[in-house]
Parts: structure tokens; sequence; C-alpha cells
């Protein structure tokens, strides 16, 4: 680097430095939130959360030892304090019902989500890209009708309606798939695929449909600005012309959405994995609410939240490659 060009990149680096900690500073500063409200649960529940969970016949030392586990024996702000110190070496605390660590019953819930997760993206990616790019290439066509009322009919339809479905068209009549239950990878590769299937077509197919309508809605943008018009006056063939001058800029909004899924499936696939009977963090958490179980609650909460603020910064990051404008507008 040349001497005069050190005063011009120095403000850049600060700048970029500066913008790096104004992000980690909004990041450390809603996870300090959410963890503040996933521990102050038991204290604003009606009542008393022991007697709720211990029954009313609980002796005194059992409601104070109970009591204790939670951190009702303190205030919230110095629960939040002594949870923090913990969590940062490791320790999540130990559910309730099972008296196991919540770190290891993540460690076992969250690849099991995250597999569930990825073929999902699989499914939604796999059959929105090809409809999108057709429907905004021949937009009011036949294929683009048929999409747009597709799209519609599968947000309507409820999770576990379409589950269910399913469920009766594949294990119930064909008798191809099973129902329910789980296999993990590790042991039987193959049965784990035939597991995956439903609870993947469950979730993929809806996001497909959000997908369709999200990247349709931009590649159409795309396709009426300058330069694509350029691009077809030179002859360029309709496939590179699709896929590599329009669907990379159309992108950023599905980036998103799928970069923001990652996060939200820790606690978001409840439905699902519960219809499915899947391990995963979902079911872990809808156990562990039914029954009451806080410290699973919470470290599910805060996991989830540390996720979510992780996939933003990943998004990010990704907005820079796909679309080096973003960097050039925020200098």
């Amino acid at each position: 680097m040349t001497p005069t060009a050190l005063p011009t990149a120095l403000p850049t680096a600060l700048r970029i430095a500066g913008r790096a900690a104004g992000r980690l500073g909004r990041a450390a500063a809603v996870l300090l939130l959410v963890t503040v409200a996933a521990l102050s649960l038991p204290h604003l529940m009606p009542g008393s959360p022991a007697l709720a969970a211990l029954g009313p016949t609980a002796t005194p030392e059992q409601v104070a030892a109970y009591e204790a586990k939670l951190g009702l024996d303190e205030n919230v702000l110095a629960a939040t304090w002594r949870w923090l110190g913990d969590a940062l070496h490791g320790d999540l605390g130990h559910s309730l019902s099972t008296g196991v660590s919540v770190t290891t019953e993540l460690a076992d819930r969250i690849p099991v989500t995250l597999e569930l997760f990825v073929a999902a993206q699989v499914v939604a990616l796999g059959l929105a890209l090809p409809v999108a790019l057709w429907s905004a290439w021949r937009p009011d066509g036949a294929v683009d009708r048929i999409a747009t009322a597709g799209a519609f009919v599968w947000l309507a339809v409820p999770g576990f309606v379409l589950g269910l479905l399913l469920i009766w068209i594949t294990a119930v009549q064909l008798r191809i798939l099973p129902a329910t239950g789980w296999t993990p990878f590790t042991e039987d590769p193959l049965e784990n695929l035939r597991h995956l299937v439903l609870p993947a077509l469950t979730l993929g197919l809806t996001e497909a449909a959000v997908f369709t309508r999200t990247l349709r809605g931009q590649l159409l943008d795309t396709l009426d600005q300058t330069y694509i018009a350029a691009a077809r006056s030179r002859g360029m063939g309709t496939a590179r012309l699709l896929l590599r001058r329009t669907l990379r800029p159309s992108s950023l909004p599905l980036v998103t959405l799928v970069g923001i899924g990652i996060g939200t499936s820790l606690g978001g696939s409840v439905l699902v994995e519960s219809l499915f009977a899947v391990p995963g963090v979902g079911t872990l958490v809808s156990g562990a609410i039914n029954g009451r179980d806080f410290p699973v609650v919470q470290g599910v909460v805060v996991v989830s939240a540390v996720a979510v603020v992780a996939a933003t910064f990943a998004v990010d990051l990704l907005y820079r490659t796909i679309d080096p404008r973003i960097a050039d507008e925020r200098r």
C-alpha cells in the first residue's frame, strides 16, 4: 500500500471496525434481554411454581429445594448473573424431571433438528427455484397461474393437517414410509432417510410456497432492469440470463428467509417434531413446557436466541458476497 493510500484506507478500516463493534454490542444487548426474560419466567408465573410442579402435598423442604433449583430464592438480576457465569462454562443447568444436564440434552437434540431443517430446505429450494424462475420468465402463463394458486393453498393449510395427510397417503394407504419414529443416521442411514422424508416434506412444502412467492416477485423486479434488457439484446441465452444475471441479485430475500430459519428452527419445529415423534429440540421444549421444566425451557430459549443472532451475522456477510454493492453503499 502506498503512503498516499493510507489516509483513505484508515478511515475505511475504522468505519468497518465501528460497524462491527456496534453490531456486536446490539447482539450482546439482545442476548442479555432474552436471558433476563427467560430466567424471569418462574418469577412471573401466578402462584408458586414449586407447588404447581410438586403438588399440594409437597413439604416445605421440597418447595424450598425446588425454588433454589429455579433461582426463586434470589432476585432476577442475581439469578441471571449466576446463570450467565455458569453458561460461559458450558453449564445451562439440569432438567428438573430427568436430572440430565441441559447442555447434554441440547447436544443430543440439536443435530436431529438441524438435519430436519436441512432436509426441509432442500425440499423447499428444490421446488421453489425452478418454479419461481419459470413463473417470472413467463408471467401469467399456465405454470405461473398454477404455482400462484398452489402457493396460496399450501399457505392456507395448517402444518399438522398437511402432516396428517402425508401420513394417511404414504404410511396408511401406500405403506411405503413409516408414520412416526426416528433412527439416527449413524445407526442406519437408509432407515434414517425413510423416517426423515415425511417431516421434511411437511416443513419443506409450506416453506416452498413462501420461497416461491418471495423469489418470483424479486425476479420480476430484476427482469425489468436495464442491464437485463441489454443482455437480452446481445443475444444472451435464457438459462445463462436467468441463472447468472437474474437469480443472484434476486436471491437476497431468500437468503434472509433461509438464514433466519436456521435460528428459529431450534424452537420452531415443535408441531412437526411432535407429530412425527422426531426427538429434536421441538419435542424437548414441548415436553419441558408441559412438565414445567423451566431450566430446559430457559436453555432452549437462550440457545435459540444465540442461533438467530449468529444467523443474522452470517446473512449480513453473505449479502456482501452476493451483491458487493451493499458493502459499497454502507461505507
